[in-house]
């Protein structure tokens, strides 16, 4: 069986939520994934894992920086096994903030690495309003005016590829049987 490490950050939920999607689908395809939130991995030996997955969401242009901290106290080790990274963030509710190129969030990410993981994936999160507080209710609503997207304050939209999530999960299940690439190869 292999083993896949999932370390994520999630501020909301949802990234936990994507996590545990993958995590099953990965079950269904023979492999074991461990899930691990970024505060507690220094509690697991991600050696001990064939693959590793970091991930997290988008909150006011960012992500956590202990995934950037953790990919980057692990580079050598994450250079020698396949290495994915994933966003959860809302501007990938258009299709054109799916890609490298199209998100900035994800473009500074990447850049401010040593060394680019094997794969990443951009996966458009979910809008609740009604579960925010008061004033990341009012700075999302904002972010939201100026970017074209809903603003009433009782909305909520799951934007998630559910569908693409599981190709994701199904891509890592592949991926684990060939571990320890190196750098710059991609399993076959």
């Amino acid at each position: 069986m292999h083993k896949i490490l999932m370390v994520y950050a999630t501020t909301d939920g949802h990234t936990r939520k994507i996590c545990e999607r993958i995590d099953h689908q990965l079950r269904t395809k023979g492999s074991e994934a461990t899930l691990v939130e970024v505060a507690d991995v220094g509690m697991i030996d991600p050696a001990a894992y064939d693959c590793i997955v970091v991930g997290g969401s988008v909150r006011y242009g960012k992500h956590d920086a202990g995934l950037q901290e953790f990919m980057l106290h692990h580079e050598s080790l994450l250079r020698d096994r396949y290495c994915a990274f994933f966003s959860v963030n809302l501007i990938a509710r258009v299709p054109e903030k799916r890609t490298i190129e199209g998100n900035v969030y994800v473009r500074k990410f990447i850049e401010a690495l040593p060394f680019q993981p094997h794969h990443v994936e951009i996966i458009a999160g979910k809008l609740d309003y009604p579960s925010y507080g008061f004033l990341d209710r009012f700075m999302i609503r904002l972010i939201m005016r100026m970017t074209g997207g809903p603003t009433d304050p009782k909305t909520v939209i799951d934007y998630t590829d559910w569908d693409g999530v599981d190709q994701f999960a199904d891509r890592l299940a592949a991926a684990s049987e060939h571990p320890r690439i190196g750098p710059e190869k991609e399993p076959e």
